[in-house]
């Protein structure tokens, strides 16, 4: 049994669950979904286990085998309510997955005890189908997830006793642990810069965080794939003309123009936007190490860092840029605030290394379970963007009768929820361009100010909204 590493005991204690979209309506597509997922488990056991939390909180385990494939995989049919045409027409609003019977069971609070690692739910629409997917969190991060899915899919594909490619050090969690080096090393003495340890205003902060908007709105926005390329080079050829030897990323252009958003959208007048705001992003630290784990590793193996900003440089970006036209030129002003917000993104990931990650793994390893509470990451004001773009679930080939996904989505969230960047689109599907969208939910007039910022007006187009 792949028992949990220290750092998969940091996880949220839910589960990862997003809804993908196929318009297959092969009559064999659930048994075929079933068959491969028989595979999967054959190849990754523990998907029949599940986690345990002792009462006081502070200790889980990831217990053995008990339960069976007819646990974990559910059908339905709800070809009266639900209609695959309608929903892509509507470019799969979260709205649409909010019928009763879509969601997998048990995987929404109160969870049981113990909680079932993973939980799949097959929903038949006229038309197509939606496959739910639910993996709880201590078990993995985006990465893994998207591994599993590759696992699964491949045994779809071939039907095969085993998936093409699998590997079994993905499920060496003792990897974490047992680098090179490792041995010798010694916990640090005090909690690394990566770690912190939460006090009363985050917990009252993340209490606040969970009360439910009066009117939320869920939106999806695509920043198409040339309106991206567009600002990289114009940032990028910015940071050139002052002579500095660095770059941004099409991401680290993405959190930038999210970060602005976001913070005009939520200020407060009366706060003013003297001094900074400092965000969290996530890294998957899976190449940063020598030898670097398994790109498919599929335990948890991402850490937290935290970019800082001027709030001025932030807020006058959003709000003051140029006209939201798309013939207007960049403004040169735009741009150098730009690439000042980016590039602190891009400098905020580079310190994640492999001593950083060390330092992380070895404190958890050794901290008693007494040890007050644990967050990955610095500290930071609030905001965080998370990002799935990299989880190929649009490349993913099921084989013949399942096909390809056609839309990967979340339900309406009935609260605020700072952006996912959702799995990049390519060009092509559903006709688009391709790109990153983009899920996020406010109350309606924070959403309607973020709707409004350059940002967002200039640069995205609104693909739903629920």
């Amino acid at each position: 049994m792949a028992a949990l590493s220290p750092l998969d005991k940091l996880m949220p204690r839910g589960y990862v669950r997003q809804m993908f979209c196929f318009p297959s309506t092969h009559p064999d597509v659930p048994r075929v979904l079933k068959a491969g997922l028989a595979g999967a488990v054959s190849d990754i056991p523990y998907l029949l286990s599940g986690i345990t939390t002792r009462e006081d909180q502070k200790r889980i385990s990831l217990g053995e085998p008990y339960q069976t494939l007819e646990d974990i995989y559910s059908e339905g049919d709800l070809s009266d309510v639900a209609d695959y045409a309608a929903m892509k027409q509507g470019n799969f609003p979260p709205s649409a997955f909010t019928a009763p019977g879509m969601i997998p069971p048990n995987t929404q609070p109160p969870f049981p005890s113990p909680a079932p690692v993973f939980r799949t739910r097959l929903s038949l629409v006229k038309g197509g189908f939606v496959l739910c997917v639910a993996v709880h969190h201590c078990t993995t991060d985006i990465t893994g997830f998207g591994a599993l899915l590759k696992i699964w899919a491949a045994h779809c594909r071939t039907g095969a006793s085993a998936a093409a490619g699998f590997d079994p050090t993905w499920l060496d969690r003792k990897a974490l642990l047992e680098q090179p080096g490792t041995s010798t090393r010694s916990a640090p003495a005090s909690i690394p810069e990566l770690l912190y340890v939460r006090g009363p205003d985050d917990f009252t902060r993340i209490a606040g965080a969970s009360v439910r908007p009066n009117d939320p709105t869920t939106c999806i926005f695509l920043f198409p794939q040339k309106n991206l390329r567009v600002l990289k080079d114009a940032v990028n050829g910015h940071i050139v003309s002052q002579g500095a030897a660095a770059w941004v990323s099409t991401g680290d252009i993405l959190t930038a123009l999210l970060w602005s958003a976001i913070l005009a959208a939520e200020l407060d007048p009366a706060s003013g936007v003297e001094g900074e705001n400092t965000i969290g992003v996530p890294v998957n630290f899976r190449s940063r190490l020598s030898p670097p784990l398994p790109p498919d590793y599929l335990g948890a193996a991402f850490a937290m860092t935290s970019a800082t900003n001027s709030r001025s440089d932030l807020v006058s970006f959003a709000t003051e840029a140029s006209p939201p036209s798309d013939g207007a030129p960049l403004d040169p002003a735009s741009i150098s605030r730009l690439a000042r917000i980016a590039s602190t993104v891009r400098s905020s990931l580079r310190r994640i290394d492999e001593e950083s990650v060390r330092d992380v793994l070895l404190y958890l390893d050794a901290a008693p379970d007494d040890h007050p509470p644990i967050t990955l990451g610095p500290r930071h004001d609030g905001i965080s963007i998370v990002s799935w773009a990299d989880q190929s679930m649009y490349e993913l080939d099921w084989g013949e009768v399942v096909g390809w996904c056609d839309a990967v989505r979340l339900p309406k969230l009935m609260n605020k929820r700072y952006p996912i960047v959702l799995p990049r689109v390519p060009a092509g599907v559903n006709d688009s361009e391709g790109g990153l969208e983009v899920i996020v939910s406010f109350d309606r007039p924070v959403m309607e100010r973020f709707q409004q910022s350059w940002p967002i007006k200039r640069w995205a187009v609104l693909r739903c909204q629920s």
